[in-house]
């Protein structure tokens, strides 16, 4: 095994630049790996919570009675759709007002309780039933509008969307770039070598302890540069975006199969194994069809 390593360290520096220049294009290429699966899951977690929060608002006409009100809101807890009903009076209406208006005291003072409407603040268990409920509630007696803004989600999932295909465009692009550096690296060692291995042949060396060490360059190269890659994505992502922010404190939704959420620093476990994973694997499959392309044994 000793002969093994220092065979491929011997090849490691007669290449150094080759052996750099690989590390580097597999380093930027795992990165944006790890930086496309950390989107992928932060913008699914993203849209969870975006669903959560959303809602629509039923205002009632001035001249609709509170008891009404109350009675559609006892109707609407019935509902399977429905998982939240709040009413909201005149009078908390216009604390709200106040609250978001406390800096403009003119636009306050023309402002009374009786003029703005009681509404119900309605959360569903599936987003998809907010525009069925909306178009159900917006022909009821008393219901003067229904406000529902299913346009941002729509044009966040459809922003996501572009992201996901964006990324994954550009990481395939980088895996076949890694894919030739390390075939281009191993051809540049294995032409260097030639009549090193020639005589390694004659002497009787084994087939395996001349294509290991090329081999395990391979695999070397994918592991060091995934550990870098592993290093950067997650100090970016835990530091620069899960913990300031609060949305991702509860977790972070993932889909493998099934939906389940995870804590931030399980995802990072996760995602650094992944990544160490996919560098052991381009590193072996990349290394071991250049041997098989380049080595005529």
């Amino acid at each position: 095994m000793s002969k093994i390593w220092n065979s491929m360290m011997t090849n490691i520096k007669r290449e150094k630049m080759i052996s750099i220049s690989n590390i580097v294009v597999m380093t930027v290429t795992f990165t944006m790996l790890g930086f496309l699966i950390s989107m992928i899951v932060g913008s699914q977690t993203a849209l969870k919570y975006l669903e959560r929060q959303a809602q629509l608002t039923v205002f009632f006409k001035d001249d609709y009675q509170e008891k009404d009100i109350l009675n559609m809101k006892l109707e609407l807890e019935k509902d399977a759709r429905v998982d939240v009903v709040n009413y909201v009076s005149k009078d908390e209406a216009f604390k709200l007002f106040s609250e978001v208006n406390k800096d403009q005291p003119l636009l306050l003072e023309s402002i009374s309780a009786s003029i703005l409407p009681a509404s119900l603040e309605i959360r569903t268990n599936d987003i998809k039933d907010l525009s069925v409920l909306a178009g159900e509630l917006s022909s009821r007696d008393g219901v003067e509008e229904v406000k529902f803004f299913q346009d941002v989600i729509e044009r966040f999932r459809s922003f996501t969307n572009i992201i996901y295909i964006v990324g994954g465009v550009l990481v395939l692009v980088f895996l076949l770039i890694s894919y030739s550096v390390i075939l281009a690296t191993l051809r540049a060692t294995i032409n260097s070598k030639g009549v090193e291995l020639e005589i390694f042949k004659l002497v009787g060396a084994t087939n395996n302890f001349v294509k290991k060490p090329l081999i395990y360059q391979g695999v070397l190269f994918g592991l060091i540069s995934s550990t870098i890659a592993s290093v950067i994505v997650v100090s970016v992502v835990l530091g620069a975006v899960i913990i300031p922010n609060d949305m991702f404190f509860t977790g972070l939704y993932v889909v493998l199969g099934a939906s389940f959420i995870v804590k931030p620093y399980v995802f990072s476990i996760l995602l650094t194994v992944l990544l160490l994973l996919s560098g052991l694997a381009l590193g072996y499959f990349g290394s071991s069809s250049a041997v098989k392309k380049y080595l005529k044994y």
